[in-house]
């Protein structure tokens, strides 16, 4: 089974759509219609964002042509709500200075002033303009 239609089966067997995939592994959209179509094979970096994404699959399987795991997992998706910090207190995680008290960690002072400063840009090199590219294609010269 080459790798065309190994991604066609990870589609089937996770019951998710080409577009959902893409946007799970993080790639466009047309290069996995191009993929699925036989167009195009995936490349190296497709390869590594399904095995990010699909740890699950096991790599060998992806690679070689080993016997694909048992499904461990569904797709979850990604709520920042978990992740916040008000979260992670109230499930019991600790603040950071506690765990640098727990774990005996020195927290060293910030020194505030640098006495001693050097110039960003040497002296024998002067900066002769500076461009500034915008998102809308545009963009402003400095001299």
């Amino acid at each position: 089974m080459d790798l065309n239609e190994k991604i066609k089966q990870i589609l089937v067997d996770k019951n998710i759509s080409p577009s959902h995939f893409a946007d799970e592994i993080g790639i466009q959209r047309s290069s996995i219609s191009h993929i699925i179509a036989g167009r195009n094979k995936p490349s190296l970096d497709i390869v590594q964002k399904i095995i990010r994404r699909f740890p699950d699959l096991g790599i060998n399987w992806i690679l070689e042509d080993e016997d694909l795991p048992e499904s461990k997992s569904e797709i979850k998706p990604f709520k920042a709500d978990n992740y916040t910090l008000n979260n992670a207190q109230k499930s019991g995680i600790a603040s950071l200075a506690e765990l640098r008290k727990n774990n005996g960690a020195q927290q060293y002072p910030v020194q505030e002033n640098v006495s001693s400063t050097k110039p960003a840009v040497s002296e024998e090199k002067k900066v002769e303009r500076i461009l500034i590219f915008y998102s809308d294609g545009t963009f402003q010269e400095f001299k």
